[in-house]
């Protein structure tokens, strides 16, 4: 693991720690939890698992993302709330596409090559390479664009005082996603 995915992980799981004790705390006073809390926790996880050696195999993890985007979805259309859950509803789709459609490894001929994959880090290699990449890669790469775009919009409610375990939380998230959807490609 690179140093940039051992800080991206250390700052994962910061936020995703603070999402979950304010869900504990929630619990515990009997509120009703925030759905971004629920939402941050689950990306938190799954971005922590592809940081690190496989736990569950990825259609395990791609089908939990695809059931919360489902559900995610319908509780918006219930609710009618607008750009928070199309953004959940996104993120977890993107978190299904990074886990469902990278490609296996496969040898090629390139004497030298750059690799990066699904818990493994990035390495020059020398001889036979391995490179990771997606399946339709268009995909990635708008999705890698949306999470450029949706940190920048963290970073900015951060500027404007907004929440700042909401926003800081976003900002981890989203740059840590687009950092995997670039290393993958």
């Amino acid at each position: 693991m690179g140093w940039i995915d051992q800080v991206l992980t250390a700052a994962v799981v910061a936020v995703t720690t603070a999402c979950l004790t304010r869900l504990v705390r929630c619990r515990r006073a009997g509120r009703q939890p925030g759905g971004s809390d629920v939402a941050h926790v689950l990306m938190g996880v799954g971005m922590v698992a592809m940081f690190l050696p496989p736990v569950l195999p990825a259609a395990a993890w791609a089908a939990l993302f695809t059931a919360y985007a489902v559900w995610s979805a319908a509780l918006a259309w219930r609710r009618r709330t607008g750009w928070s859950a199309l953004h959940h509803v996104i993120g977890a789709l993107a978190m299904a596409y990074m886990f469902a459609a990278a490609r296996p490894h496969e040898p090629t001929t390139h004497l030298v090559s750059l690799s990066a994959g699904h818990g493994h880090g990035s390495a020059v290699t020398l001889g036979p390479a391995t490179p990771a990449g997606f399946a339709f890669p268009l995909i990635a790469w708008v999705l890698a664009v949306y999470c450029a775009l949706s940190a920048g919009f963290a970073g900015t409610d951060l500027l404007r005082a907004r929440p700042a375990l909401t926003a800081t939380t976003e900002l981890v998230l989203s740059l840590s996603m687009g950092y995997m959807f670039l290393a993958m490609l």
